[in-house]
């Protein structure tokens, strides 16, 4: 497994999830909250805006900055590990990958 070489703290990446949400609602499907949690952080990633092998705050820590229960934050970060955007390790924390196959993002947001 790689060193992570950044981390992103949890009021940090809660800016970032907060910047990403779309204005409307998307109808009258309603998106689980860790899913909406897993696919925010996907597309940070894919985007560049949180570099690959960065260390992403602990469960606890994002929970209370993002204010939803731990379990939610749980589910969202075991579905990123299930699809190869998260990697684990019990006591060393959790940092970002990308999935083989996947293109590493080479830069950050360019000014649109």
């Amino acid at each position: 497994m790689p060193e992570w070489t950044a981390s992103v703290g949890a009021i940090q990446l809660s800016r970032l999830l907060e910047s990403q949400r779309p204005a409307a609602p998307n109808g009258n499907r309603r998106t689980p909250a860790y899913r909406a949690l897993a696919d925010g952080v996907r597309v940070l990633v894919l985007e560049g805006r949180v570099p690959v092998a960065a260390r992403l705050p602990a469960e606890r820590e994002l929970a209370a900055a993002l204010r939803v229960s731990r379990t939610t934050v749980a589910a969202a970060y075991e579905a990123l590990r299930a699809e190869g955007f998260l990697e684990s390790r019990r006591g060393a924390g959790s940092w970002t990958s990308v999935p083989a196959g996947n293109p590493v993002p080479a830069r950050g947001l360019e000014p649109l």
